[in-house]
């Protein structure tokens, strides 16, 4: 029998960049495939890009893994699958520099969001070796069996693992919660989870500071929320969402119809949200930008025969449109002659949080216009009590926490844990040394100073 191993690449400590190995003889299964955003590392950006998997490995961005990616390293005799959980870049953003012939499993619709994403956005642009597959599905890779299975997460085709080897059963829940709209999702995840018995579960914990949802929208309550917000709006409106949760739009479009505006959508998100089904009628297509589209968007655009609405003929009909808005078109509100005592909703859309360098940028140029920032959104991420409740479901033989800057906040008193460390290869003996957390054990540290 083949012992199998496993380590961690990246991801314990942080919010995503998971890179997780899993190896049994000559087979090797690795998931995710994330970039993380880390204020104590150097950032690589549009004004000083990186050239290559090398830079980011040279930075501690990306790990070094024999024959993983095209660095020139190899390993012999050694055959590797990649599986990605869902389309974030904090789970795909080393795709670019994956090598070409590895297989890379995922779902359906996984795959179809990178496929939109490299045709109008931001994809990988790379011809990689896509396997997707439909939930339930079984895919056999050598010793091991892995089974796709749906959670709710913000963004189509969010999977959780459940991974079959001769030795051990392992589960990696990907990225999931219990308040977005199909909750019923993940509770199933659990239920099969549980009948599957893990002998490891790898599970998330981005809000292990929150112990429940006390202030947060529902993924169901936002369309009403904005319908509010657009209500008392005396001036413009413009808003930022993340394009990879098409869904999320929906909630703009049914909050713009009550209102009597008319909502203006950038191209590539109109093309990513109608390819997942999104109804576009009586929207129009914003043309801030127009020259930075891709032949696909602008072929697209013009099939549909969308009005297209530039900057310029905003001036002075602000109020009568609600527009979708990036970072990276505010000074198209220079050519707006922005209204003082308009509103700017952010919906977890660019600038992603407090943590990136743009937020308060973003902050500056809102005060400077006298712009209202208002925030509209709802996380992709469980609190710490849903989180906890489905890890009691699930009963694993021992539990493994990432994704999370506080992971030692994951844990029940019921379940064994492991605190998974970087550098060390775990095998089916280190499963005896997995204990209860105690109270002070899963109490919050202070998160050093950057």
């Amino acid at each position: 029998m083949n012992q199998v191993s496993w380590q961690f690449y990246r991801g314990i400590d942080t919010i995503g960049g998971t890179v997780i190995e899993i190896r049994c003889g000559d087979h090797r299964l690795v998931f995710d495939m994330g970039r993380i955003f880390n204020p104590a590392a150097p950032v690589f950006d549009a004004v000083n890009p990186a050239r290559g998997i090398h830079d980011l490995q040279a930075m501690g961005i990306a790990p070094r893994i024999p024959g993983l990616f095209d660095d020139g390293t190899d390993a012999p005799g050694l055959h590797t699958l990649v599986a990605i959980s869902h389309s974030h870049l904090d789970h795909t953003g080393l795709l670019p520099y994956l090598r070409t012939e590895l297989p890379v499993l995922l779902h359906e619709d996984t795959y179809r969001l990178l496929r939109a994403l490299d045709d109008v956005l931001d994809g990988p642009h790379r011809p990689l070796n896509y396997q997707p597959q439909p939930y339930g599905s079984v895919t056999e890779f050598g010793p091991f069996r892995i089974t796709l299975v749906q959670v709710d997460h913000d963004t189509p085709g969010a999977s959780a693992f459940l991974i079959e080897t001769p030795d051990l059963k392992f589960v990696y829940s990907g990225d999931l919660r219990l308040h977005g709209a199909h909750p019923e999702w993940t509770v199933q995840f659990g239920e099969l989870a549980r009948a599957f018995g893990p002998d490891v579960l790898f599970i998330e914990g981005t809000r292990a500071l929150n112990e429940d949802n006390t202030g947060m929208l529902f993924e169901g309550e936002l369309a009403d929320k904005l319908s509010k917000v657009l209500k008392g709006a005396q001036a413009g409106v413009y808003f930022s969402y993340y394009p990879r949760h098409p869904e999320r739009l929906h909630s703009f479009v049914d909050a713009v119809r009550r209102s009597g505006r008319k909502l203006l959508v950038q191209a590539p998100h109109a093309y990513i949200y109608e390819a997942f089904g999104g109804d576009l009628d009586g929207c129009a297509i914003y043309g801030g930008g127009m020259e930075q589209w891709t032949e696909t968007a602008r072929r697209w655009v013009a099939e549909k025969g969308f009005e297209v609405v530039r900057p310029q003929d905003l001036q002075g009909r602000e109020s009568t449109y609600v527009v979708n808005f990036d970072y990276d078109r505010f000074r198209d509100w220079i050519d707006i002659q922005v209204a003082p005592g308009g509103v700017f909703v952010h919906s977890n859309g660019s600038p992603l949080g407090p943590f990136d360098p743009a937020w308060n940028n973003m902050l500056v140029w809102l005060e400077t216009l006298h712009l209202q920032f208002v925030s509209v959104g709802s996380t992709g991420h469980g609190a710490r009590g849903d989180i906890l409740s489905i890890i009691d479901t699930i009963q694993p033989r021992v539990l493994m926490p990432i994704h999370s800057l506080q992971p030692q906040r994951i844990g029940l008193p019921t379940v064994n844990r492991l605190m998974p460390q970087y550098g060390k290869v775990y095998r089916a003996d280190d499963l005896a040394a997995a204990k209860p957390p105690t109270e002070d054990e899963m109490a919050p540290v202070e998160a050093p100073q950057r």
